[in-house]
C-alpha cells in the first residue's frame, strides 16, 4: 500500500466517522510530512475543499450585510444554510448545518498574506477586497502587503514588482499607503492571494524567480486568470494592429468599465503602462501557450495551490457586462462574467480546487461602487462576503501548516 492510499483511507474513515477534530491533525501531519506526496490523495484535496467552504460558512454569517441578503432569498433555512445556498455552488443545506470544530487560529506571526490584484487595478471606483483586508490587519490576523502591480501592465513587468515585495517587502499597505524600501519589512514567508490577472503575474513570477519557491507557503488563485480569458481575446483583438490611439484605448477600456477613464489613473507609473501587452498575457492562446512550456516547472516546485472561482448568470451581472457574459454562456454556463471555469482553474497534481462561488467576477472582490454609478446599472452592489473567504483561506493554510 503507497503512502498516498493510507492517507486516502485514514481520511475516508475520519470523515465518515464525523471524527473532524482527528481529521484536522491527521490532515496536518501528512502535509508536514510531504506536501507534495499528500496532492496526490483524492480524500485530501476532498477534505480541504469541505473544510475551507465550512470555514467560509462560519465567518460568512457574522457578516451581517451578507446574512441579510442570504435570508432575504433562503429565510426558511438556518442561517448557515442560506449563506450556503446564496454564496456557494454545488452544496446544500445538509452540508451546511455539519458541525466541525472551530479552527484554532489567532493570528499569522511569520508568515506575510500577500495580495496580487488583477487588470485594472486602481482603476475601478473601488480597490479590490478595499475594505476586507485592512480589516484582517487591524484585528491582529495578519500583516497584509498588497504587491504594487501595475493595471496596465505585461505579466513580466508586473512579475518583478511582486518580486519586490516577496524579497523586501515593498508594495502597498492594506490601507494602499505605498510603502517603499525604507519602511519595508522583509517578509519570512508569504501567502500569495491572486485575483484575475493577479494570477498570471504569479505564474509569471514562478517561472521567472523559482529561487523565491521556498518563501512561498501556498497560493490561492482567486477568480484566477491562468488560462486567459475569452473577453480578452475579443478586446485584444480590437487593438492588436492598431497603432497607438489615446481615444481607441479609452474606447477599450470602456467596453470593461465604462466609468473608467484612462487618462486620470497611471499618473505615478505612466511609462510603465502597456496595456496591448497586458491584454495580449490575457489572451486564452498565449497563457495556453504559457502552460505547456512551463506547467511542468511550476508544479515540480512543490508549492500547493488553491482554486476558487466564481459561477453567474448574464442576469446577475452589470448591464454593460451582459453581452460579454452571453458569449461566455455559450462556452459554459458557470462562468464569471469574465473567465470560464476551466480558464480559472489552475490544473495540475500540486493544485486543490476548493469551491465555486455564486458571485460575479467583480463581486468576489470589490465592495459596493458608488450609488451614483449603480443607479445606471445593476449588481455592483457586491454582497458576498469577501472578508469571510479571505480568512477561511487564511484559516485552511494555517490549519494544514502551511502557514504559521
Amino acid at each position: 500500500m503507497t503512502w498516498g492510499m493510507e492517507i486516502d483511507g485514514d481520511c475516508h474513515t475520519l470523515r465518515s466517522a464525523g471524527k473532524y477534530g482527528r481529521l484536522i491533525e491527521v490532515v496536518r501531519e501528512a502535509v508536514e510530512l510531504d506536501r507534495v506526496a499528500v496532492q496526490r490523495s483524492w480524500q485530501y484535496k476532498k477534505w480541504c475543499a469541505e473544510r475551507w467552504k465550512n470555514l467560509f460558512i462560519s465567518e460568512a454569517v457574522r457578516d451581517e450585510a451578507a446574512l441579510a441578503v442570504a435570508k432575504k432569498k433562503y429565510g426558511k433555512q438556518s442561517d448557515r444554510a442560506a449563506v450556503a445556498l446564496r454564496f456557494l455552488r454545488e452544496t446544500d443545506a445538509a452540508f451546511a448545518d455539519v458541525e466541525m470544530p472551530a479552527c484554532e487560529f489567532s493570528s499569522l506571526r511569520e508568515t506575510r498574506f500577500i495580495f496580487c490584484p488583477g487588470l485594472l487595478n486602481g482603476l475601478l471606483p473601488v480597490r479590490a477586497f478595499q475594505r476586507a483586508l485592512p480589516e484582517l490587519e487591524r484585528d491582529g490576523l495578519c500583516q497584509v502587503l498588497r504587491a504594487d502591480l501595475h493595471p496596465l501592465a505585461g505579466c513580466e513587468s508586473n512579475a518583478e514588482h511582486l518580486a519586490r515585495a516577496i524579497e523586501l517587502g515593498v508594495g502597498l499597505s492594506a490601507d494602499r499607503e505605498l510603502v517603499d524600501e525604507k519602511a519595508a519589512q522583509e517578509p519570512k514567508n508569504v501567502i500569495l492571494f491572486g485575483y484575475s490577472k493577479g494570477v498570471a503575474d504569479i505564474l509569471t513570477l514562478l517561472v521567472k524567480r523559482p529561487d523565491l519557491a521556498s518563501r512561498i507557503k501556498c497560493i490561492f488563485s482567486w477568480a484566477g486568470a491562468a488560462g486567459g480569458s475569452y473577453i480578452a481575446d475579443d478586446v485584444y483583438s480590437v487593438l492588436s494592429g492598431v497603432e497607438e490611439d489615446p481615444d481607441l484605448l479609452d474606447k477599450a477600456i470602456a467596453s470593461m468599465a465604462p466609468f473608467t477613464k484612462l487618462p486620470e489613473i497611471v499618473q505615478r507609473r505612466k511609462d510603465e503602462t502597456e496595456i496591448k501587452l497586458a491584454l495580449r498575457d490575457l489572451t486564452t492562446m498565449w497563457r495556453r501557450q504559457f502552460m505547456l512550456e512551463h506547467e511542468r516547472l511550476i508544479n515540480d516546485l512543490g508549492i500547493p495551490i488553491f482554486n476558487l472561482s466564481g459561477s453567474t448568470s448574464a442576469m446577475e451581472v452589470p448591464s454593460f457586462q451582459f453581452q460579454g457574459a452571453m458569449r461566455l454562456n455559450k462556452i459554459d454556463g458557470n462562468n464569471d462574467m469574465q473567465v470560464t471555469q476551466d480558464q480559472s482553474r489552475i490544473q495540475m497534481p500540486m493544485a486543490t480546487d476548493l469551491a465555486m462561488l455564486h458571485a460575479h467576477h467583480w463581486d468576489m472582490s470589490y465592495d459596493s461602487f458608488p450609488k451614483a454609478i449603480r443607479m445606471s446599472s445593476p449588481h455592483l452592489d457586491h454582497p458576498f462576503p469577501k472578508k469571510a473567504a479571505l480568512l477561511a483561506s487564511i484559516q485552511l493554510a494555517y490549519e494544514l501548516g502551511l502557514a504559521s
